[in-house]
């Protein structure tokens, strides 16, 4: 056999196992990060669940509630993560740069009405006192995972 021939059969070889085990190792970070998400979601909900001591019946209304809440507020926080990042390289002018200054309040604005809206919502299912519980909650996590970030 040709000994070129041979060389690049090897070569092929070796850079499809190479393309399968970078893909490999891919999927393991990717189910990783899931499970590390999956493990913060259920911290945060054990903290929260805690603080707020939550009769089965509370809980049942509650959890719905705050998650369609979370959810949005996500989103907003995503949105002015999006608008600062995307923004940085086109604020040049000092236009652009109040045009962006007035997307961020506009978006802080409406997490503000979010929480008004979804604090009258709560108010339905669990107490003041609960409510107020729950803010100091989501504070104590963020500071915690803030903390564990640092670490890292």
């Amino acid at each position: 056999m040709d000994l070129k021939f041979i060389a690049k059969l090897h070569l092929k070889f070796y850079a499809t196992l190479l393309i399968v085990f970078v893909a490999f190792l891919s999927a393991q970070a990717q189910r990783r990060s899931e499970e590390e998400i999956k493990r913060i979601q259920d911290a945060k909900v054990a903290i929260i669940t805690n603080r707020l001591n939550l009769t089965p019946e509370q809980s049942t209304g509650f959890w719905p509630v705050y998650n369609e809440y979370s959810h949005k507020r996500k989103d907003i926080h995503r949105a002015q993560r999006k608008l600062i990042n995307d923004k940085k390289a086109e604020g040049t002018t000092d236009e652009q740069v109040l045009d962006n200054l007035k997307e961020v309040q506009e978006l802080r604005q409406k997490e503000l009405d979010l929480e008004k809206e979804y604090q009258n919502r709560f108010l339905k299912v669990i107490t003041a006192s609960q409510v107020i519980e729950l803010y100091k909650a989501e504070r104590t996590f963020n500071d915690m995972l803030i903390q564990r970030l640092k670490q890292r």
